[in-house]
């Protein structure tokens, strides 16, 4: 996890989602490392304003930093080649939930494109909606829930060396070779560009999962009343 880069993707789509006005749903934001494995798995869950509690439409969003590509970032911000480039792992699942009967899956769907915007050349993809249906007990109305999930990747950007010389703070003595302390302050700068065009990327997810809980909570579905909380 070389400069910080998944923890900065992270702070960047986190500040997204408040900035779009979206409040956790549920638990906090999950930090999830794989001890045997070595993969990292951020976990989020959303929802709109002032939705209850559960909220009818939320979204679960996971980014997942697997090791391979941690260790391929490593060698790439080194100015080593690499068969595979390093990819971030993401996941967005809208669920609308409390729903007093089975909806239309066409209304639902109508307004879930099959793919996201453009993360700079990939796509999110959508995939078939689930549909839950949970009984209190034998004699109670079902209550129905729907989930349609998007899953993709994002690929990172292999740093640039172009960033001149006369940019450094250090510069090493004339003739010094690029694996000396020149070489490392380039190397810094370029991955340091590397992260913050993953943040800028990645940060425009928070308007998107936005823009489709709102459509969602739009739709005219018939929905179960709020859970009222128990008295003390």
């Amino acid at each position: 996890m070389l400069d910080h880069l998944f923890l900065d993707t992270v702070g960047a789509l986190r500040a997204a989602l408040d900035q779009s006005l979206l409040e956790p749903a549920g638990q906090d934001d999950r930090l999830v490392y794989d001890l045997l494995t070595g993969d990292l798995v951020w976990e989020a869950t959303v929802s709109l304003p002032g939705d209850g509690d559960p909220p009818r439409v939320s979204a679960d969003i996971s980014l997942d930093w697997q090791t391979w590509s941690q260790s391929a970032w490593r060698s790439m911000s080194m100015g080593e080649q690499v068969e595979e480039p390093p990819e971030i792992g993401i996941e967005v699942v809208f669920r609308v939930q409390r729903l007093a009967s089975r909806p239309a899956l066409a209304t639902v769907l109508a307004v879930l494109p099959e793919e996201s915007p453009d993360i700079d050349g990939d796509n999110l993809a959508r995939s078939a909606p689930v549909i839950e249906e949970a009984y209190e007990d034998e004699s109670a109305p079902p209550e129905v829930a729907v989930e349609v999930s998007y899953e993709g990747s994002y690929r990172l950007p292999a740093p640039s060396t172009s960033e001149p010389k006369e940019m450094s703070l250090f510069p090493g003595p004339v003739g010094s070779s690029p694996g000396g302390r020149d070489g490392l302050l380039l190397r810094s700068g370029a991955t340091r560009q590397v992260s913050a065009a993953t943040e800028a990327t990645l940060s425009s997810l928070g308007s998107w999962v936005a823009s489709l809980l709102v459509r969602l909570a739009d739709l005219d579905l018939e929905y179960l009343p709020p859970v009222e909380p128990e008295s003390s």
